[in-house]
């Protein structure tokens, strides 16, 4: 028997109290409003950060946004390209058979409706019709077949889970299996063959996905993109279906995305958006007091230098949990005494007040703790700041004379500030820190791709609004493990977690893996810092999401 299920809502509540707190003094118009949403099955309540103030004035359809920047998107591959601000320029351009609502729950998009199983492993989709690539071409199955085969080889974390889809008469069957890259580390292949199949959809608009395993949440999986199945060099030349096509791109400037006029949703208000690129956050303010730009997003003081000037700014979570990452792989960070001796030393509601204004929430965990239902809140204090633990811990290590470097990306000030304010406590444990300032490509290939650091600090978030997407990384095996963590206790019970079909027992299993590596202290979690989002007043349409991105499409002119 199959249910079809309401938009199942995974999502990333904020509470009202916290919006209120996080007024500044400006001379702009504070958002401190937050919405509330009615959550649907088998989920706690999900909020949008704010909803924000609008400029006053009357919407006009038409006009030009230009955003200042401070982070390039390396690429627009979909497949091949997964950081954060590259998605949020995907979350305008590409759609998935689902997409994610301002409450964080699951609508359809390029499926029109879609069915799932009751023991969570057969998910059936309905293809919308009517659908139109920013080449002209029309959405069909096979666009939908390609892009499944390419995220599953890439391959894109939750498609691994996929041993069978079905389509026109035919079945696709994917087998895995385990090699080793270069460097020794194991790596996970697929093959996929395809086959005549009585039990396959005839038709060309349904398709059904089998799961080798339940998952109750591959919804938030099954958003990645579709794309053209004979797209080509999508990293320069991206092809979605979105509000917004990619105009021009000129490297190390800008980004230039127009109104898709076929797009088969409702519309976007504005004729276009210009992604102007600085290369630290500091040029921002200069350049909004400028007239140079129309907008920028700020996790750092930089907003405060629009005091006395006219602007709108809305509050909203960043959706990432800012880290102190340690690599477990150099030698004193081996000790896990060494790693709590350097948690107890750090003072994150310090960092909090004097980095973030006190606009950040504490979290103790690499789960934002915006994801409510799975964020395990009993973590937030275990390392509260207690620098003589820290001295008894490096004592016992043999490691009194610790010293390491802090590895930053340059063009976020909020995390070169960050790194300075560690530093400082450190040092009242008697920890020796130098900071090395990298720029972001740098930071990217040795730190994240290669694990070449000793610490750095930096905010990681998730690709979709699940658990998974901020734990997955912490498998002895992931591919993208760059704090190089490896407990057996934490993968056991994170394979429990995504086995398990009882919601109450998984949200369990999901605060106990979080335990654990806040036990063996793989790193340390300073916060989720607040977005500061400032806009001119002559814009309007700010539109809060669960996850790291901007809705251009919501955005429009007023008069």
């Amino acid at each position: 028997m199959k249910k079809k299920f309401m938009a199942l809502v995974l999502g990333l509540a904020l509470t009202a109290s916290l919006i209120a707190g996080c007024g500044g003094k400006s001379a702009g118009t504070q958002s401190t409003g937050s919405t509330d949403s009615t959550p649907a099955a088998g989920s706690t309540a999900a909020g949008s950060e704010s909803a924000g103030s609008e400029s006053a004035g009357q919407m006009v359809e038409g006009g030009d946004f230009i955003k200042g920047v401070s982070t390039e998107a390396p690429g627009f591959d979909p497949f091949t390209i997964q950081t954060a601000e590259a998605r949020s320029i995907f979350f305008n351009i590409y759609e998935g058979l689902m997409g994610t609502g301002t409450d964080g729950s699951f609508e359809t998009a390029l499926a029109e409706s879609y069915e799932v199983s009751d023991d969570l492993q057969t998910y059936t989709f309905v293809l919308r019709e009517g659908v139109k690539f920013h080449d002209g071409s029309d959405l069909t199955m096979e666009d939908v077949l390609y892009s499944i085969e390419k995220a599953i080889t890439a391959p894109i974390t939750g498609y691994n889970e996929i041993d069978q889809y079905m389509a026109g008469g035919k079945a696709y069957t994917v087998t895995y299996k385990t090699d080793k890259d270069e460097d020794g580390k194991e790596i996970q292949t697929a093959e996929i063959a395809a086959a005549d199949s009585a039990d396959a959809p005839s038709d060309e608009k349904t398709l059904v996905i089998h799961l080798n395993t339940p998952d109750s949440g591959f919804l938030a999986i099954i958003t990645n993109p579709i794309v053209p199945k004979d797209a080509k060099d999508l990293a320069t030349n991206p092809i979605g279906t979105g509000p917004f096509k990619m105009e021009e791109f000129m490297e190390q400037d800008h980004t230039l995305l127009t109104k898709f006029e076929d797009y088969w949703g409702e519309p976007a208000h504005l004729d276009s958006v210009t992604l102007k690129y600085y290369e630290n956050t500091a040029e921002l303010a200069t350049n909004y007091l400028a007239g140079a730009i129309d907008g920028f997003n700020s996790n750092s003081g930089g907003w405060r230098e629009l005091e006395g000037t006219d602007y709108v700014q809305n509050v909203r979570h960043a959706n990432a949990v800012q880290v102190l990452a340690l690599n477990n792989d150099f030698g004193p960070f081996k000790d896990v005494r060494v790693r709590q001796a350097v948690a107890y030393a750090v003072d994150s509601d310090e960092i909090i007040e004097t980095v973030s204004y006190g606009m950040g929430t504490k979290a103790g965990t690499p789960v934002t703790p915006g994801l409510q239902k799975y964020f395990n809140d009993e973590l937030t204090s275990v390392y509260d700041v207690n620098v003589e633990k820290a001295k008894e811990l490096l004592k016992e290590a043999g490691q009194e004379n610790l010293s390491f470097t802090i590895r930053v990306p340059s063009n976020y000030q909020v995390h070169v500030d960050t790194a300075q304010v560690i530093a400082n406590q450190l040092a009242k444990a008697g920890i020796t820190v130098d900071i090395e300032s990298v720029d972001w490509n740098t930071w990217l290939t040795r730190v994240y791709q290669k694990s070449e650091y000793e610490a750095t600090v930096v905010s990681v978030d998730g690709r979709i609004a699940f658990p998974t997407a901020f734990l997955n990384r912490y498998v002895s095996t992931a591919s993208d493990n760059f704090i190089r963590f490896n407990s057996k206790a934490f993968d056991d019970v994170y394979a429990k977690a995504i086995l398990e079909t009882d919601d109450a027992e998984q949200v369990k299993l999901f605060k106990e893996a979080q335990k654990i590596i806040s036990d063996e202290c793989a790193s340390v979690y300073l916060q989720d810092i607040d977005m500061i989002v400032v806009n001119s007043p002559r814009f309007g349409g700010f539109a809060s999401y669960p996850l790291y991105v901007d809705d251009y499409s919501a955005l429009y002119s007023v008069q």
